[in-house]
């Protein structure tokens, strides 16, 4: 009787070492689709995927992360699967007018501010005013 609760003792502790909790994917996530903690869940696996690190769930709730590439469901998620977004916010002073916008500045004159949006498409904006 005691030499089989030994065996059975090492055997969990043999095989047992080689699992881990890890996040993995609830359902597959898109190309620079953002990551939320409601689409990872916890899961202990083994060592077959060859993560250096996997990434944090507490990061996950504080940053807006998004996927470097496509993700499959049910794959654990490693930390270099995934990038914070940078916020890429402009702000513009034109004496009592002042404009925040998304996106990035394109090129900037005496006359007028071009703005690249997150859609890919640039805006001209006059600092008096005027429209287009």
């Amino acid at each position: 009787m005691k030499l089989i609760t030994l065996i059975v003792i090492l055997n969990t502790f043999i095989f047992g070492q080689n699992e881990q909790l890890v996040p993995v994917s609830k359902k597959p996530i898109n190309w620079k689709g953002q990551l939320t903690p409601y689409e990872v869940k916890l899961m202990h696996i083994s060592n077959k995927y060859n993560c250096k690190k996997y990434l944090n769930i507490q990061s996950l709730k504080d940053g807006k992360y998004r996927a470097k590439h496509y993700i499959l469901k049910d794959k654990a998620i490693c930390a270099e699967d995934v990038y914070i977004e940078k916020s890429k916010k402009i702000k513009f002073n034109f004496g009592l007018l002042e404009i925040e916008r998304s996106g990035e500045v394109v090129r900037e004159t005496d006359d007028y501010i071009k703005i690249k949006n997150r859609d890919g498409k640039i805006e001209k904006i006059y600092k008096d005013g005027r429209e287009r």
